[in-house]
C-alpha cells in the first residue's frame, strides 16, 4: 500500500481532503497532515511517503521550496499540488522538478481519486525503471535474494512460526510497507520450468531491468512473487512455453506488504515434503532439515555469548554440523544463516555489503569443503571483531549519529539515504530502531543537531553572517527558512540571539 502526506495551511482544507475520501479503498495509506511545508518536511525525513499533496503557498516553507528539498534530496516522492486560482504560474515551475500532477481548488472527490489513481502508477512505474547502475546496486539486489532464499529455507525446514523467522531478517529487508504481487503458474511440468523462467528473466530484464523476482516450485506449480510496479501484468500470462502438453493457468493476488504474502504462500508449501527453490537458472531442493537448523541457532546463540576455551569447542561443534551434510546447497543455506545471525547477534559492526560480498563467494563455491573453510573464516573473523557493549547505542545507530554530525552542512541529509548508501539496511527497521534507541525522530535529532551548530556559529559570526550560517548548517540558500525553525527552536530569531548573547557580554 502506498503512503500518501496531506500538506495545507488551511486546516479546513487538509481536514475535508483526508475525511472524504476512502483511502484505503484505492489501495493509499494517509500518514500524516501537515499544517506547513516544515512539518511536512520533517515527516518526509521520518516516514518516507510514495507521494506528497501540497498546497503551494504556504508560510515557512512553500510548497515549491518543499519540492526542491526533497527533490534534491533524491527521495523518489511523486507529488501533487493543490493549487488555487491564479497560481497556475507557480504549478508550471514546479514541473521543472518532474511534477506532474495537481488540482485546482475547489476540487471534488473524483477529481481527487483520479489524480491519486495516475500518481499511483507513475509510483509503481518509478520503481519498476529504478535499474540497476553499478555493482554496489548489484551486490544489494543479491543480497535481498540471498535473505529470501535463507528465509525460506530456514522456515520450511523447521517448526518456527514464520513472524519469528522474520524478525531475524527485518533489519535488512522491508516486511511491512512495500506492496507485493504474486502469481501462480499452474499445470507447469518441471522440465518447462526453467524454459519459462528464463523467458521471464527476459522480460524482467528488458522492460523493468532493476527489478528482481523469487520462484519457488511444487506440484506443477510455479509460485512468483516481486515488489509491486504497475497496475496491470498483463504480459506474464502472454509467455509460450514449447512442449507443454497442457496449457497453464495463471492467477495473481496482491498483497500490502511481503509478510502477508509469505504468510500465505508457505502456510501452503508447508504441506509438502520437497519444495524446489529456484535461484536464477538452477533449483535448489529444500527437504526437512528441522533439526540441522535447530542445532545451527544454538550454537549461533552460545558462541555469540560465550569466549576463550568455549567458542573453540563450539567452533568444533560449527564445523562437525557443517561435514554432517552432503548436500552442497545445504551447507551453503547453513553457512550464510550462520553469519547472519551472528552479525546481529553480537552487533558487529559489519556492513551488510560485507556479508553480501560474502554470500556471493558461498555462492560460487562447487565444493562443500571450499564452504566450510570459508564459512569457519569468517567466523573467526566476526568473533575477533572489537565488541560493541561499551557503546551507549548499536553500532548501525552510532555509524547514523556520526554520520549526521560529520555532514552536518550538507542540506539533503535524510535517514532513507544513510539506510540504503551507508548502512545498507532496510529503513523502516532503521527509523523504528533510531527512535527507540535515542528516544527523538530522526527529524527532530537532525534538528537540534543543526540548531545548536547554529547557536555556536552565530556567537562567533555575528548577525551579518546569518546567511552564512544557515549555509553550514544545512538550511541552503533559504536564510528564512533558517530563522523560522531557529525561532521555533530557541525562542529567538537569529538576530535576537545575537543581541542577547551581546546583551548578556556586557
Amino acid at each position: 500500500m502506498l503512503r500518501l502526506i496531506i500538506v495545507d495551511d488551511e486546516k479546513i482544507i487538509r481536514e475535508t481532503v483526508h475525511r472524504i475520501i476512502d483511502w484505503k479503498e484505492i489501495g493509499i495509506e494517509v500518514i500524516g497532515v501537515c499544517k506547513n511545508g516544515i512539518e511536512a518536511y520533517d515527516m518526509i525525513l521520518d516516514h518516507y511517503p510514495d507521494i506528497v499533496l501540497t498546497d503551494i503557498k504556504m508560510p515557512g516553507l512553500s510548497g515549491l521550496e518543499l519540492i526542491e528539498k526533497v527533490t534534491n534530496a533524491d527521495h523518489n516522492v511523486e507529488f501533487v499540488l493543490l493549487s488555487g486560482y491564479g497560481e497556475f504560474e507557480y504549478a508550471q515551475n514546479a514541473m521543472q522538478y518532474g511534477v506532474k500532477h495537481y488540482l485546482l481548488k475547489p476540487c471534488c472527490q473524483e477529481q481527487i481519486i483520479e489524480v491519486i489513481k495516475s500518481v499511483k502508477d507513475d509510483c509503481y512505474e518509478k520503481r519498476a525503471i529504478n535499474s540497476i547502475k553499478d555493482e554496489q546496486q548489484i551486490l544489494s539486489a543479491n543480497f535481498v535474494n540471498n535473505i529470501i532464499k535463507n528465509l525460506l529455507y530456514e522456515y520450511l525446514t523447521g517448526h518456527a512460526k514464520l513472524y519469528d523467522v522474520v524478525k531475524e531478517y527485518e533489519a535488512f529487508l522491508d516486511f511491512s510497507n512495500t506492496d507485493y504481487e504474486l502469481c501462480y503458474i499452474y499445470y507447469l511440468t518441471e522440465e518447462n520450468v526453467l524454459q519459462y523462467l528464463d523467458k521471464l528473466h527476459t522480460y524482467f530484464a528488458s522492460n523493468y531491468p532493476g527489478l528482481k523476482f523469487h520462484a519457488v516450485y511444487v506440484c506443477n506449480t510455479l509460485s512468483i512473487f516481486f515488489q509491486k510496479f504497475k497496475a496491470s501484468y498483463g504480459k506474464l500470462t502472454d509467455i509460450y512455453i514449447e512442449k507443454q502438453m497442457v496449457d497453464v493457468e495463471y492467477k495473481r493476488e496482491s498483497f500490502p506488504n511481503l509478510l502477508t504474502l509469505l504468510d500465505s504462500l508457505l502456510i501452503r508449501l508447508k504441506r509438502y515434503e520437497i519444495v524446489l527453490l529456484w535461484d536464477n537458472n538452477r533449483h535448489i531442493p529444500i527437504y526437512n532439515h528441522d533439526a540441522l537448523f535447530q542445532n545451527m541457532n544454538r550454537l549461533v546463540k552460545s558462541i555469540g555469548e560465550s569466549d576463550g576455551n568455549e567458542r573453540t569447542f563450539y567452533l568444533k561443534e560449527i564445523n562437525g554440523l557443517l561435514d554432517s551434510s552432503n548436500e552442497l546447497e545445504l551447507v551453503k543455506a547453513l553457512t550464510s544463516n550462520m553469519i547472519l545471525k551472528l552479525s546481529v547477534t553480537m552487533n558487529i559492526p559489519q556492513k551488510s555489503m560485507h556479508l553480501t560480498e560474502f554470500f556471493k563467494e558461498i555462492e560460487n563455491c562447487e565444493y562443500i569443503c571450499a564452504v566450510q573453510e570459508m564459512a569457519i573464516n569468517k567466523l573467526n573473523s566476526l568473533l575477533a571483531a572489537p565488541s560493541q557493549k561499551a557503546k551507549k547505542y548499536k553500532d548501525f545507530i552510532e555509524k547514523t549519529l556520526q554520520y549526521v554530525n560529520d555532514h552536518i552542512s550538507n542540506p539533503n541529509i535524510s535517514l532513507k539515504w544513510i539506510a540504503e548508501n551507508l548502512l545498507f539496511m532496510n529503513v523502516d527497521y532503521l527509523s523504528k530502531q533510531f527512535v527507540k534507541q535515542t528516544g527523538y525522530k530522526f527529524s527532530h535529532y537532525l534538528t537540534n543537531a543543526r540548531m545548536e551548530k547554529a547557536k555556536l556559529l552565530l556567537s562567533e559570526e555575528g548577525s551579518e553572517k546569518i546567511y552564512i550560517v544557515a549555509e553550514q548548517v544545512g538550511c541552503g540558500n533559504n536564510p528564512q527558512y533558517f530563522s523560522q525553525i531557529f525561532k521555533k527552536h530557541t525562542g529567538l530569531t537569529p538576530t535576537a540571539y545575537i543581541k542577547k548573547l551581546t546583551e548578556d557580554n556586557t
